[in-house]
Formats: C-alpha cells, structure tokens, sequence
C-alpha cells in the first residue's frame, strides 16, 4: 500500500491580515464590551448601551474609509475574506444601517419594555458584524459563516419581545424557514465543491472558464443542480418571490427597530454575497443561471407590488414594498454587467436611507401594544405632528421614485443599466410595476395630509336581552390602556353603546429624531447631488464585474 505524504498545513496571520478586517474586529470588540457593561447598568437605565454601540459603529466606519482611502485591496487569512471596494461599500450601508438602527432603540426599548436590552445591542451589533463578514467573503466558507452568524442573531432579535405573541411568532417562522434556505443554500455549496474541488470564489472561476461546460461532462449535472440550491437559498434571504412568505409576518412581529435594520442589512449582505457567487464564481456558466434569475425578478417585482397595494396596514405594507424592491435589485442581477453592478450598489445605498425612515416613523407611531400602524392611525398626522408627517411624505415620495429623491436615482441606475445590456424587457417591466408602487406609497401622504382620523367605532352589546356582567369601556381614554373602564351594567333589554378612543402615544424619543434626521437628509443629498456615491459605486463595480 502506497501511502501520499500529506504534510501539515499551517497558516500563520500576520498584521496585514488583521488590518484587513480592522472594521470586524472593531465590531466585534463593541458587541463584547456592550454585553459587559450590560451588567453594571441600572435596571431601566440602559438606554445608554446604545451609545456604546454607536462609538463602535463610528469607529468602524473610519476604519473602512481609512482602508478605501489606503487603496491596498487584498485577500487575508488564507483566501477566505477580501477588503476589497465592494466589501468596503456594502460595510458602509450596513455599519449606517445598524447605526440608525441603534439610534431607533432606546426609545423603543423602553416602551416596548424589553428587559434584555444588554443581549437586544449585542445581538444588532453582532448581526451586523456577520453582514459585513458575508458581503467581504471571498470563499464558500466564510459566506456561509457570515450568513449563519447574522441569521442566528436576527432570530433572537425577531422575538425579543417575550410579552408578545407576534413576535414569538415572528421569532419562529424566520427561525424554521431560514434554516431551510440555509440547508439549501450549504448543500449547493457543497455540490459545487464536488464539482470542482474549490471553495474559493476565485478557484471556481478559474476551474469553470477553464473546463467545457457540457451535461456530458463529469462535471456538469452537479454543477447545475448546486447552481439551483444556491439561487433558492439567496433567494429566501434577499425576501424574492416565490420565497418571500415569511418576509411579512417577520417584519410585522419583529421590533419594529430590528425590522428597520434586518431590512436593509439583510438585504446588502445577501444581495452582495449572491453578486460574488453568480456575477463572478459563476460568471461562466451565466446562459445557464440568468433565465431563472430573469423571472425571478419579474415575478418577485409585480408580485411584490401588487401584494403591497392590498394592505392597510403601513408596516405590512412596507414589508411587501421591500420585495418588490428585492425585485429591481434582482434585475441588476440578471442583467449581468458592469454598469448593472454599479446600479445595484447604488440601490442598496439609496434604499438604506429611504426604508429606514420610513420603518422609523413607523416606529414613532407605535403604541406599546404592537398596534398604531394602520392608514388609520396614520390619518390627519400632518396637524397632530407636521415633523413626522413630513419625514413620511419625504420617505414615501423617494420610495416611488419621484426625482431629486434618492429612491428616482436606484431606479434610474438600475433600469438604464438594463436597456444598456439589452434587457429593455426587464426594465420596462420594472417601471410598470413601479406605477403600483406609486400608488400605495402616496396612498400614506394622502391619509396622513387629506384624511381625517377615524370616528371611534361604537360598540354594541352582541345581545340586546342578556344581562351585561363586563365592563364597558367609556369614551374617555386613558395614557396607558387607552379606554377608562365605566360600572357594569346588570340592566336588561338594554343595549349599551361606547366609543374607544385610541391610546395616547409617548413622545417621540430625541435618539429616534436624531436617526429620522439623518435617514432623510441622506434621502435628499444622495437624490441632488449623488455623484459622490455613483462614483464609489463604480469603482466598486469595477473591481467584480469585469
């Protein structure tokens, strides 16, 4: 017996690969002081940890400029990560993303009465740290990492809020499907290295460009079944149709500050990691790959819009407005050229700042009890609170894509980029169904400045001749429950009639002004003078997309 000399391998980091991940490690150092310092914090008085969170989420975010401004790209620890322009773009929505996300919590926090406030920091940051990891990753290894490290974050997040049953709920659907997808997604990785012996992005390249692709070939068949595991997993992470039915009932029984940031955090990891699978390990075998992601994008654009303007409620709806978004990211995608990569940055950074506004006035408008997102309770807001009205109007403006908002400037990169490299089809489509979009975005700014609010609804005992042993609840409101509770009433044949007012909301917490402050002076620069970004979006794309 002939037995191979297999020497061990052995690697050994040096500061070049530190610095390579400088941003990481700053969030990962935040997260663990934070859970620290949870513990000499004050019961109640833990709104400070935020701050915590942020001085990290700033420290980070110089770190990525410095190494963007550096110019010294490369891999580090052996292949498995790249600071690279599209790392450090994609690090720079996500470390804004959990920021204002971080700005949203105290506030909400407190009135959600969430008592792991120490565990509820971490784990944004935490979840955070693992987008950043997925969207640098330059191996199959490392992606999948990323992705569990911010999936099992974002679980725990969803059903934070123990008090209530739609989060519990929320919690579990995202916990059972999203492992599905993960499963699908590990064991297309796994095929593909059955296929062709490389976990590294760049080794699958080399090995497809360089061996015929044929369903002849040893190769081939496995090649094509791990390309369609792989396209379900991202699928489900980036929320397209026909895998996005646990999308809304997360995001409307999440906190709606996690659902805030898992929207667009999310969002950017996935989508990047799905553009370094297919736009550049896969590049090759694209006429294999892009049909199915071509109607994926139409069916998850019209579905996803069509879905929303059935809504009354504005956090459900948002959530199917961020599939149809998914939708116009997913043409980019499928249109697979340079200027198309170039658009689908620039969608996710003008998403970020426009989605979480409006996921913050939202948040603004919710009572305690989960409930105050309906077109109702959004009705006559523009006397009861003209900042915030005015904040949604911006928001809902940009999300329809009217111009010199940052939502007209997504579209206009993502569509133009699609006539460019002749799918005309994809983006007149997309304009189509963004004229559903107009329509329920601006539904909001009607409610909200040409409504009055609703008249309290009367309620009528069920029967007339029974005698009434509960309390009814009297016409005026308290703070807390939002109904004052009147005598029962023992009398027969007589029919008993209230109304219930809504429930006083708490003022709007100065950190939550603070993150709507930035989200819509952001919506307004990148939508007047966005060169900036498009610029670095470029030099990004240029980096991938060959």
């Amino acid at each position: 017996m002939i037995f191979a000399d297999i020497s061990p391998f052995t690697y050994t980091p040096g500061a070049t690969d530190w610095l390579r991940i400088l941003p990481e490690l700053i969030l990962l150092g935040t997260g663990l002081l934070t859970l620290m310092a949870d513990l000499v914090a004050a019961p109640g008085r833990k709104g400070w940890l935020a701050l915590v969170g942020l001085a990290g989420v700033i420290g980070a975010l110089v770190a990525t400029v410095m190494l963007w401004a550096g110019g010294t790209y490369g891999d580090a620890f052996y292949g498995m990560v790249n600071d690279d322009r599209v790392a450090l773009f994609a690090s720079v929505v996500i470390l804004f993303a959990v920021g204002v996300g971080l700005l949203f919590s105290p506030g909400y926090v407190e009135r959600q009465g969430i008592v792991h406030a120490g565990e509820y920091y971490t784990l944004m940051i935490l979840a955070a740290l693992g987008m950043m990891l997925m969207s640098s990753a330059s191996n199959l290894m490392m992606l999948f990492v990323g992705l569990e490290i911010l999936s099992l974050a974002l679980y725990i997040l969803s059903a934070i809020v123990t008090t209530r049953r739609r989060s519990q709920e929320a919690g579990m659907k995202y916990f059972i499907l999203s492992s599905f997808a993960s499963a699908f997604l590990l064991y297309g990785m796994a095929l593909t290295y059955g296929a062709t012996g490389k976990t590294s992005l760049a080794g699958i390249r080399a090995f497809v460009t360089t061996h015929a692709f044929t369903m002849g070939s040893g190769f081939g068949p496995l090649l094509v079944v791990a390309l369609g595991l792989m396209a379900v997993g991202f699928c489900f992470k980036v929320s397209a149709i026909p895998f996005q039915a646990w999308t809304p009932d997360v995001y409307v029984g999440a906190p709606t500050s996690v659902t805030a940031f898992m929207s667009v955090g999310t969002k950017v990891a996935a989508f990047v990691g799905l553009a370094r699978v297919f736009l550049f390990a896969l590049s090759p075998l694209r006429p294999t790959w892009e049909p199915v992601l071509w109607v994926v994008a139409v069916l998850t654009m019209i579905g996803g819009n069509l879905l929303a303007a059935t809504q009354r409620d504005v956090k459900r709806m948002l959530a199917y407005s961020s599939v149809a978004n998914a939708g116009y990211m997913m043409v980019a995608v499928a249109t697979h050229t340079q200027a198309s990569f170039q658009g689908l940055l620039i969608y996710l950074a003008t998403y970020a700042a426009m989605n979480l506004g409006a996921f913050g006035v939202v948040l603004a408008l919710e009572r305690r009890d989960g409930q105050g997102t309906t077109l109702d309770d959004f009705a006559g807001l523009g006397r009861r609170n003209p900042a915030l009205a005015a904040l949604m109007a911006l928001f809902m403006f940009a999300l329809a894509g009217t111009p010199a908002t940052a939502g007209f400037i997504g579209k206009w990169y993502v569509f133009y980029a699609a006539m460019r490299g002749a799918h005309v089809e994809l983006a007149i489509i997309g304009l189509l169904a963004s004229l559903v979009g107009v329509y329920y975005y601006l539904r909001v700014v009607w409610a909200i400045y040409f409504t009055e609010p609703a008249t309290a609804p009367l309620l009528v005992t069920a029967d007339e001749s029974a005698p009434v042993h509960e309390p009814i609840a009297s016409a005026s409101a308290t703070a807390t429950g939002g109904v004052a509770l009147a005598e029962p009433a023992t009398a027969t044949g007589i029919a008993m009639a209230t109304r219930v007012l809504p429930a006083e909301r708490a003022p709007v917490h100065l950190a939550t002004w603070l993150g709507l402050a930035l989200a819509g002076v952001l919506t307004l620069v990148l939508g007047i003078v966005p060169m900036l970004m498009v610029d670095w979006a470029l030099a990004a794309a240029q980096t991938l997309v060959k």
